[in-house]
């Protein structure tokens, strides 16, 4: 180990209880996005208060600090015309359901802290700011200026980045990695599309008939629930009781009123990169709907669970490239409120492709099928060759800490800041074969030993990166 390294690694194993305790206050903040509460919360008072937190703590570290308009700040030290950074995210998705620990209580068990926001990405987040503190204490020389950017909407559009780079003009990077992956490093992330798609429902008198349903959190998350509720004559309501008793699927159950009938549906909620991982409850309530005699939503009923397959065949756009494998689709937000069905999809397609490419592939089937795309959002890919900067140094700034020269850098559907930051790369925090996360699931967690690896990691690569001799095409 050089006497570099051995001050990052002394000052970390040093100020150990510090770091888990600031950790445990900023994830019991329940940093989910809320509709804007005045020109400084534009994504909700508890994203404030997680940002707040963060650059008090900060400033308390020693770093300047700088709020950027509630839509990001940043902490920063040392000198210089040029700046490198890593950028982590504070907002967090939305908890869902079946969790064995509380899902914002920072509770530690056998060596890790369990909460939402733990993996993804305050844990990582934490690790580069106590990372570029133990830098900072060394006392080592520096060619740049070091900043950690704290953004509070990655988890619903990035609006955050955008303000931060091109509506506050914020100055960028001449290199910069966000830990908001797995080690080795991330080189390519797939592109995102949501897709809203909509179509009117022909009302008839009598029914039975669906009233309203409605299931998911967020396009990016496979929905743990979905409800229903079906309206009609008495005579019909009782002959769907009827067929909803002798329905297969256990995880469907359904109580009747005088009115109608409410109807509900549990899955499992998982990434939407990794959509295999859940068990989308949407497409479980419309399969038992469809088990009632509903004739004027057949139709579009039978369209969703024949839509959610994974890799985007339903929807007539599944394909593959070399770089980062096959599409996968993920059905995050389904709507009806009677006269019109909404739904979301979140696509994450090959490095190769354009989102013409997609488009080009859906709009023949879903026109033949009545459905409307409404309107689509689109986040490109990236592809960072791994012969350029910052992957150069990375890599190996990694392979010294760890002597894991196996391990090989690579590719996800999951997208994160490096796609919206130049000379950029996701760097970790998530080790090789390592039990963290999994991010947006139940019992989200990071390991202790993991948390307090990585700051040591990133405490040496900002170190390299600040100091990294570069030439005009790096």
């Amino acid at each position: 180990m050089s006497d570099e390294i051995g001050l990052f690694h002394r000052w970390v194993d040093d100020h150990r209880d510090e770091i888990i305790e600031a950790l445990q206050g900023v994830l019991r903040i329940p940093s989910k996005k809320e509709d804007a509460v005045g020109p400084n919360a534009p994504y909700g008072k508890p994203i404030r208060e997680a940002l707040d937190y963060t650059l008090s703590l900060s400033e308390r570290l020693g770093f300047r600090v700088k709020d950027v308009d509630g839509h990001a700040g940043h902490a920063e030290f040392g000198e210089g015309p040029e700046m490198v950074a890593a950028l982590g995210h504070l907002d967090v998705v939305p908890e869902g359901d079946r969790w064995q620990h509380p899902p914002f209580g920072a509770q530690i068990d056998y060596g890790y802290i369990y909460s939402r926001g733990a993996s993804d990405d305050k844990g990582p987040t934490y690790a580069a700011l106590f990372g570029a503190k133990a830098l900072m204490e060394s006392g080592l020389p520096l060619k740049r200026r070091v900043r950690i950017i704290f953004g509070c909407d990655e988890e619903s559009g990035f609006g955050c980045v955008h303000h931060y780079w091109e509506t506050a003009k914020e100055e960028r990077p001449v290199l910069a990695f966000t830990p908001d992956c797995s080690f080795p490093m991330i080189y390519a992330e797939k592109g995102i599309a949501n897709l809203h798609l909509e179509k009117r429902v022909e009302r008839t008198e009598g029914g039975p008939r669906v009233a309203s349903m409605a299931g998911g959190r967020r396009p990016n998350m496979v929905p743990d629930f979905a409800e229903a509720r079906i309206e009609g004559e008495p005579g019909a309501l009782l002959n769907a009781v009827a067929a909803l008793q002798k329905h297969w699927d256990r995880n469907v159950s359904f109580e009747a009123d005088g009115t109608g009938i409410r109807v509900s549906a549990v899955g499992k909620s998982a990434h939407g990169a990794n959509p295999t991982a859940g068990d989308n409850a949407a497409a479980r309530l419309a399969r038992a709907l469809l088990d009632v005699d509903l004739p004027a939503d057949r139709e579009w009923l039978a369209w969703i669970p024949a839509s959610v397959d994974p890799s985007g065949r339903g929807l007539g756009i599944a394909g593959e490239d070399e770089v980062a494998g096959p599409l996968t689709n993920n059905l995050g937000v389904m709507e009806m409120d009677g006269a019109t069905v909404k739904l979301t999809y979140n696509i994450r397609y090959p490095v190769t492709w354009k989102i013409d490419d997609l488009l080009g592939r859906l709009e023949p089937v879903i026109e033949k099928a009545g459905w409307t795309l409404a309107d689509y959002h689109d986040s490109p890919s990236l592809h960072v060759p791994l012969d350029k900067e910052p992957a150069l140094t990375l890599l190996r700034v990694y392979q010294l800490e760890t002597g894991d020269t196996e391990s090989k850098p690579w590719t996800m559907g999951g997208g994160t800041y490096a796609r919206a930051t130049p000379n950029a790369v996701c760097f970790g925090a998530g080790f090789p074969n390592g039990s963290d996360g999994p991010a947006h699931e139940p019992d989200e967690r990071i390991s202790i030993d993991n948390l307090l690896r990585a700051t040591k990691i990133y405490a040496h690569a900002l170190y390299e990166l600040a100091n990294k001799e570069l030439t005009r095409d790096a």
